[in-house]
């Protein structure tokens, strides 16, 4: 069976930062074999610009490993990803070397079987790059994102997550976090030392003891996968919009019949009237029958 994706995105400064630290990307190629896509969301952390140019090379280089991903099937090349570097502003691009690279065809089991091996790798780069950038850059030495991020083919949805930020899946009126957050509190309700209510308020709820770069030279990425069907919504968002809008309001927002971009708007505005305490971004994905 094919599927059918329709994605919007939106990013918001919230009420109370003076820069927006968050940077979002998504990716819809179609086809015969069916739609691929590849959303991504990353909230920078690390002083003045910092956790601005962290988000944005998480985001820069986890697109550029990933896409092969979108070559046509004949096309694809073996699951070694291109080495990525970074020039002195923190763009990052392919190496020339890699582009001259000769591949060989795989198979679609193949693919689909190496999808979560082609994520984790481009993941890893990130981690890399933002490394690289931070010791050219002492003013900007420590930087780090979080990210999460959904890569599909077909009919499998492969997630992954470094730090707080989330993704949900919405089936059957049902919405749950696909994700597990790499945070204290999240720890302390898992050890039942504190209420699931309580992350929203602890006064450490913004530590993360895992995140890329912040001189983390190896990072570890959780890896997910579910199989889609007709009616599936993926929620894409930073902490700034699940800790300000609560569960059943997302839920509420969600389960709403209009498209995607509208409730991405929906939830900025929900996440800004409960304060905006930081950054806001928020990325819907709707899956359909082709």
């Amino acid at each position: 069976m094919h599927l059918r994706l329709t994605a919007a995105d939106k990013t918001d400064i919230g009420r109370q930062r003076e820069q927006n630290e968050d940077s979002v990307y998504k990716r819809i190629e179609s086809s015969e074999e069916g739609d691929r896509g590849l959303f991504v969301v990353a909230d920078g952390m690390g002083g003045y610009e910092a956790g601005e140019v962290a988000s944005r090379l998480a985001i820069e280089t986890i697109s550029k490993g990933l896409d092969n991903f979108f070559k046509p099937f004949s096309e694809q090349p073996t699951i070694k990803l291109s080495p990525i570097t970074v020039d002195k502003t923190g763009k990052a691009t392919p190496s020339d070397a890699s582009a001259r690279q000769k591949t060989r065809k795989l198979s679609e089991t193949t693919l689909t079987t190496a999808a979560e091996a082609q994520l984790t790798a481009a993941i890893q780069q990130a981690n890399e790059a933002i490394l690289r950038y931070g010791k050219r850059d002492s003013s900007a030495r420590g930087l780090g994102s979080t990210v999460t991020a959904v890569l599909i083919q077909n009919d499998q949805a492969y997630i992954a997550n470094v730090g707080d930020s989330r993704t949900y899946l919405l089936r059957n009126n049902k919405l749950a976090p696909v994700t597990r957050d790499h945070s204290l509190v999240a720890r302390l309700v898992e050890q039942k030392q504190i209420a699931p209510d309580d992350i929203y308020t602890h006064p450490q709820r913004n530590y993360i003891y895992r995140s890329l770069g912040a001189r983390h030279k190896l990072v570890e990425v959780d890896i997910f996968q579910e199989t889609l069907l007709p009616g599936d919504t993926f929620l894409l968002c930073s902490d700034g919009l699940w800790e300000m809008v609560r569960h059943h309001d997302l839920l509420r927002a969600l389960s709403e019949q209009t498209s995607p971009q509208k409730i991405c708007d929906r939830l900025i505005d929900m996440a800004n009237e409960s304060g905006g305490e930081d950054n806001i971004s928020a990325i819907v994905v709707h899956v359909s029958a082709h």
